[in-house]
């Protein structure tokens, strides 16, 4: 008899120690930031093919932004980098309740060069890019990549008067 009534109390007692473990556990898997990642490049259409496309040289002191919103749409976080002499920038965003990376937009803000100052769409720069392409993942930190994002010189910006003159 005494057997029986022991059982439920040694049941609750593991109840109960298992609980004050995961309080006092650390919260390895949330770090407390996310950050955000990318670069920021000249393109010049002056060049030939392979130099446009595949020689794209740095802008430092590029400015790029991120903004943030909650599920009801409002800015709850806006934050920017100035990318350093490789053209790279990290933006450290605050996690919270309502900052989550998939509801945030990364654009090009200015350009450190002003030769080389007109924003593309290349991976959505001058639009804005979600960030989903989570590269690091560990208990203390979570980064994201995104673009790389080009300007070009003004003499390359080439928009499209309709869409018959759209190249695809």
């Amino acid at each position: 008899m005494a057997r029986i009534r022991v059982m439920p109390a040694l049941a609750l007692l593991v109840v109960v120690a298992a609980a004050c473990a995961e309080a006092w556990r650390p919260d390895y898997y949330h770090p407390p930031t996310f950050t955000v990642t990318g670069k920021v490049q000249c393109q010049d259409c002056t060049k030939n093919w392979n130099a446009y496309a595949y020689n794209a040289r740095p802008i430092p002191r590029s400015k790029v932004s991120i903004t943030c919103r909650d599920k009801n749409s409002r800015v709850v976080y806006h934050g920017s980098d100035d990318t350093d002499v490789q053209g790279v920038f990290n933006i450290e965003v605050p996690k919270t309740a309502n900052v989550e990376a998939s509801r945030c937009l990364v654009r090009l803000a200015s350009s450190g060069d002003a030769a080389c100052a007109v924003f593309t769409d290349f991976n959505r720069g001058r639009t804005g890019q979600v960030p989903s392409r989570l590269t690091r993942a560990s208990p203390t930190k979570e980064t994201y990549a995104v673009g790389p994002y080009y300007c070009t010189l003004p003499q390359c910006d080439v928009e499209a008067k309709d869409d018959d003159d759209a190249c695809y």
